[in-house]
Order: structure tokens, then sequence, then C-alpha cells
């Protein structure tokens, strides 16, 4: 049991000895050069995160802006050719579409609205109607406001009317 202890002691004692030449650790130019190039990575992953989640916005704005705007000329178009030309004007100002004298379509504000209270499209520069007696036709112009789009999108259509 002697030699048991003495051996014992023997590991104790040469474990509990600091070797001051062991140079494994880091130092601290080491760690602060780790940090600054940590820092520098971690700013352009999120650089080019925040520019893909704004091209994103700005494509989804845009795709649903052209959803729109694609069935509102639909909706108009079948509703004006549901109606005889004759019925069909247009207002003074020509952001407005009459049909038998009431109000269908028209321009309020930055939204296109059917029979004064359905919104159609939200965000429309400007709506123009023409009316052209000689052929039968109606023109509808759209424009999209540039809020999120770089440049606003133009969307026309001419509807010809054969009663």
């Amino acid at each position: 049991m002697r030699k048991w202890k003495r051996c014992c002691r023997s590991v104790q004692q040469t474990s509990s000895k600091i070797n001051l030449r062991n140079e494994s650790g880091m130092t601290l130019v080491e760690l602060l050069a780790s940090i600054a190039l940590l820092s520098v990575v971690l700013s352009l992953v999120g650089a080019v995160h925040l520019f893909g989640q704004k091209q994103y916005l700005t494509q989804s704005y845009s795709a649903r802006q052209s959803n729109d705007f694609a069935y509102t000329l639909s909706v108009i178009s079948r509703e004006v050719r549901k109606t005889p030309f004759a019925d069909i004007t247009v207002s003074a100002s020509g952001d407005a579409i009459l049909i038998k004298g009431a109000e269908a379509f028209s321009k309020k504000g930055e939204q296109l609205v059917k029979n004064t209270d359905q919104v159609l499209a939200e965000d429309v520069g400007y709506f123009v109607v023409t009316r052209y007696a000689e052929t039968k036709s109606v023109k509808i112009e759209l424009k999209s406001l540039s809020e999120m789009n770089s440049q606003p999108k133009e969307y026309q259509t001419t509807i010809y009317l054969r009663r």
C-alpha cells in the first residue's frame, strides 16, 4: 500500500508543476485580428442580405401592381363591352368613364375605383380615358406611381365596340 501512495504522490507532483514554456494559447493580437476578420465577413454577408431583401420587395411590389392593373383593364373592358357605345361617355377631365350617365370607373386620389366604392387598383399615377366616335372605340391609359419602382410603368388598351 505504501508503494501505491508513493506512486500517486509522484504523479500529483509532476502534474501540479506549471510549464511556463507551453505556448499553446492565443495572444491578444491574434484574438483582435480574428474578431476584425469576422466582423468584415459578417458585414459583407449582411449587406448582401439587405440588398436581396430590397430587390425582393421591389419586384414583388411591381408584380402585384402589374397584376392589379391587368385585372383592372380586364374588368373595365368587360363592363364597357356589355354597354352600347352611345351609353358610354367620358368625364370632361378624362379621368372617369360614365355608363348611362352614372360614374362607373374613376380615379379617386391614388386609387382607381369602380362605382365609387370598389377599389380596383392602388398607386395609380394617372388614368386617362379617350372616346373616339369615328371608330367607336375607347382608349384607356394607366400609369403607376414610381414609389418603389425605379420607373413608372404604363398600361393601355383600346376597346373597339361593334354595337
